[in-house]
């Protein structure tokens, strides 16, 4: 469904919908703060050592790394820290600007740096410092590539050019989305839900918005108000088909019309759109012509959690699909990228949480969901806290209660289309040993950027793993390992339609033309 402005006044014009912005390759650039020369490189002359397999987001003792490599480094090595160690002076205050696979720490003379934004730190001038940096590998591949010096005034001039590229870009949305300038300017409305509460979300750029809903479209007598840039509200799940629409002064929203559960439904998946946004928006034009009840995304939403623009894009295009049903939203490592200081990624919280945790569940006609996220522990794990709350959903009433079970996440336990890849162990051994008791009827994940899927027996339970990572994001090499054997491995972006009804579920995949690829039907 398009979102599509319409003056509350006749004659007035109508806002096109974001994905206009990006129907032609290369058409819309991104601003970046570091892309200018920095003036400083360091790439000789740094010491390396690979991290602990017990080691933990927070360290006790800084090791020393002693093996001399150069930049870019990168190492085969997943779900693991990496350090790197240099002597640097700096002749001035500054910023020192980190790229890696995927995030970094910084300790400068044994002290912890300040994190500015993303993987960038507050350095002051002293000779011969100390510089240690724990690059936080969640991929496959991973290390430090590239470590660049900003001074304090330099990086000051290219914030001030960063705002004046904001400026363009947002005069440029306004080009190509308004005919009528007086409109406002707004990214969304996109829904999330928890099984308790729909929350509407749309980015502004400040003015007071007002959301009207009520159960018959003609009579939205419910209202309240907010202001800010990124707005919400939250409305109690209604038992009936409600509407709602948003107004800015004398602008308004089309009547948004929110369906009921029903018993017979189709629900969409994808994953790993993470900044491929040409295919992820042609993916949104397809899924948009079905009336889906929900769709999921399992994670890398985003290719950098930490930067805004990267979500104005991502709920600009997902707005076309989902300002009439609900997207569940589940966390990547993409997604943290930027936030290992703590592993907080607030960027996701902001614009994507359904009820402030990466994790949650919910129901849906005779089906129940789980969403689990691994990123929460470093370098990848499940808490305890998690680990609890996940095996009680599994003892829950409306868990035992579902035809359909499913659990998503991010990391999935067994893939073979990334080569040298597996899966993640820490998930098939969160899983595993209650994949019968539980009857877990699907463990559906992205991460590896492909599609796949294998079925596999637990005495008398059958699992059907699946790997949903073509929502976008690069396509894994022609290469892939040699175990597992996965039923089916497609190497192409696409997106998977599932279809309920009673104890029967059939899937089918669809490529970025939106042809069929894959199809597969299964009783109870």
């Amino acid at each position: 469904m398009a979102v599509v402005w319409f003056a509350c006044q006749p004659g007035q014009t109508a806002q096109l919908p974001y994905s206009v912005l990006w129907q032609e390759p290369g058409s819309y650039a991104q601003p970046e703060i570091f892309s200018s020369s920095p003036d400083s490189v360091f790439n000789s002359g740094w010491k390396y050592v690979k991290g602990l397999p017990d080691e933990t987001l927070f360290v006790a003792q800084l090791p020393q790394p002693d093996s001399l490599v150069e930049l870019p480094h990168r190492v085969l090595s997943p779900n693991t820290a990496l350090w790197y160690k240099q002597i640097i002076s700096f002749s001035g205050n500054g910023v020192l600007s980190i790229q890696a696979d995927d995030g970094a720490q910084v300790w400068i003379n044994d002290e912890a740096a300040e994190r500015i934004q993303g993987d960038a730190f507050k350095v002051f001038a002293v000779e011969d410092a100390h510089v240690l940096i724990r690059v936080l590998n969640n991929a496959m591949s991973g290390g430090l590539k590239r470590v660049s010096y900003f001074r304090e005034e330099h990086f000051e001039a290219l914030q001030q050019e960063y705002e004046k590229q904001l400026a363009a870009k947002r005069k440029h949305e306004k080009q190509v989305l308004q005919i009528d300038s007086r409109l406002p300017l707004w990214v969304g409305p996109w829904l999330t839900r928890t099984d308790s509460f729909f929350t509407i979300r749309l980015i502004t750029e400040g003015d007071p918005v007002k959301l009207h809903w009520g159960l018959e479209p003609g009579k939205l007598n419910q209202a309240e108000q907010e202001e800010g840039k990124l707005v919400s509200f939250n409305i109690t799940i209604p038992d009936t088909d409600w509407f709602y629409k948003i107004c800015s002064g004398s602008y308004c929203t089309p009547v948004y019309p929110v369906a009921a559960e029903k018993q017979d439904f189709s629900f969409s998946v994808w994953g790993d759109s993470q900044s491929g946004w040409h295919s992820f928006q042609k993916h949104i034009q397809h899924l948009s012509q079905e009336q889906d009840a929900f769709t999921v995304g399992v994670g890398d939403l985003v290719g950098n959690g930490c930067k805004a623009e990267e979500w104005r894009a991502f709920t600009g295009l997902l707005s076309d699909y989902t300002a009439n049903r609900p997207a569940y939203l589940i966390a990547g490592n993409h997604d943290y990228d930027g936030y290992y200081t703590d592993l907080n990624p607030q960027g996701y919280h902001q614009y994507a949480s359904p009820a402030g945790k990466p994790y949650f569940a919910w129901t849906y006609a005779n089906c129940a969901f789980i969403a689990i996220d691994p990123n929460t522990q470093f370098p990848i794990g499940f808490p305890e806290e998690q680990r609890d709350w996940f095996y009680g959903q599994l003892q829950s009433d409306k868990w035992k209660r579902a035809a359909w079970r499913f659990v998503f996440v991010h990391q999935p336990p067994y893939s073979q289309g990334w080569a040298g890849y597996q899966g993640d162990a820490v998930v098939r051994e969160l899983l595993e040993p209650v994949m019968e008791e539980a009857g877990i009827d699907f463990v559906i994940a992205g991460h590896t950027h492909d599609y796949e899927r294998m079925v596999k027996h637990y005495g008398k339970q059958r699992t059907h793993f699946i790997i949903t990572g073509g929502g976008g994001g690069s396509l894994e090499p022609a290469e892939s390992s040699a175990q597992p054997k996965m039923d089916t491995v497609i190497k192409a972006h696409h997106y998977i339609r599932f279809r309920v009804s009673g104890n029967k579920l059939d899937w089918a995949t669809h490529d970025l033309g939106n042809q069929l690829i894959d199809t597969k039907s299964v009783l109870k």
